[in-house]
């Protein structure tokens, strides 16, 4: 790693403990000395595995041994039936449920709380709607770091369960995850602790997100012409295509995939702005309630978080969608009776887009698709019992 870039103005920080730009409070990119790093071949060691078998393309030092709990490496499954469904030739599903805390957040927070170990912090904490705080307290649990998390009051009761029982300290927030994420950053501040929130404000940990490209660009053997992937403020998504661009620095690959950034329609800023042409997203001024709580981030007081995520989306030459609470539930069942994949609604939202994609004429039917599942089923039962 040579440091932090602002994706804004371009200004260059060292690799410390910063969250925005000193200079325009832009947010931050790790950046790298590509010429001396690639081959995707030779990365990491032998012996590694899972996210770690990239750990050359991470910002860690090569002398801290990884925080893992064996996260990565999830299956990439066809789907004969959403092919058959859907009348698409090549649709396959990520399937990012089966990580050790059943969510696609292991692979940020292994990285995160891997920085933490090597910076020797006094204490990690972050705003989370269940899943990043699930997977920061298991992550701080097996690091031996103590761990404080902001949750929305709303947030499902089983992931709380999860949180406590690693250990962590739950601070309940009244209000939606912006409230969370504003009391999280005062305290990280004022305490000193690395704040592992998992929107764009930790550059470190949303560098993990990137090993979802390079499994896929594995598993598939190449790039699939679209990659679905479910969004709040969308680091994943900028991630994952940040991964196929060091692919395509590497000489690896040379055609891009196009993403599509799902929101659910109650809550849907991002869709918002791509539905409207706009290049800026506003904050969602509407009611957010929806079944897909994990989603549910109305950007309040951070929206050039998802003005990033929305010129990702532009830059591959893909699209937004927004689904509503009916079919999320829907598409639920069916992939749960039809695949034996229990997803949480707010994953579910990438299977439930392919209908609005085809609606739209947005995607072809020799077009091959990678839908990401992003947690199980069993992290948010409140709104099956509904």
């Amino acid at each position: 790693m040579k440091g932090l870039k602002c994706i804004n103005c371009g200004h260059v920080h060292g690799a410390t403990m910063i969250y925005q730009c000193s200079q325009c409070n832009g947010t931050l990119d790790v950046f790298y000395d590509y010429d001396t790093l690639f081959e995707m071949d030779s990365q990491g060691s032998q012996n590694s595995s899972g996210i770690w078998k990239y750990r050359n393309l991470m910002p860690v030092d090569e002398d801290v041994e990884p925080v893992t709990l064996g996260e990565g490496n999830t299956p990439l499954l066809k789907s004969r039936v959403l092919e058959e469904a859907f009348g698409q030739t090549e649709i396959f599903i990520k399937n990012e449920a089966v990580n050790p805390t059943l969510s696609f957040k292991d692979r940020p927070l292994a990285v995160a709380l891997t920085i933490a170990k090597q910076w020797n912090v006094a204490g990690v904490l972050t705003a989370s709607t269940g899943n990043t705080g699930v997977a920061a307290a298991a992550y701080a649990a097996r690091a031996g770091i103590p761990c404080q998390i902001y949750v929305p009051e709303s947030t499902p009761k089983e992931k709380l369960i999860m949180m406590e029982m690693y250990g962590a300290e739950i601070k309940l927030v009244p209000g939606n995850f912006s409230d969370a994420y504003k009391m999280a950053g005062e305290e990280a501040e004022k305490r000193g602790w690395f704040n592992l929130t998992s929107t764009f404000l930790n550059p470190y940990a949303i560098e993990g997100d990137k090993t979802l490209a390079y499994e896929i660009y594995e598993q598939y053997g190449g790039v699939p012409d679209w990659i679905v992937i479910p969004i709040g403020a969308g680091p994943l998504l900028v991630s994952c295509f940040k991964g196929f661009k060091e692919l395509r620095l590497a000489g690896k690959i040379t055609k891009m995939p196009r993403m599509v950034g799902v929101q659910a329609a109650n809550c849907a800023p991002i869709v918002q702005a791509y539905e409207a042409g706009g290049k800026e997203v506003q904050p969602w001024m509407h009611s957010s309630q929806t079944v897909a709580s994990g989603i549910a981030d109305p950007l309040t007081t951070y929206p050039q978080d998802g003005t990033r995520t929305l010129a990702t989306i532009y830059e591959s030459e893909g699209c937004a969608i927004g689904v509503e609470d009916e079919k999320i539930l829907h598409f639920q069942k069916h992939l749960a009776r039809t695949e034996g994949i229990f997803a949480e609604p707010a994953s579910i939202t990438s299977v439930a887009a392919l209908e609005k994609m085809k609606e739209k004429g947005y995607v072809k039917q020799d077009q091959s698709v990678v839908v990401v599942i992003t947690g199980h089923g069993l992290k948010d039962l409140k709104s099956i019992k509904k």
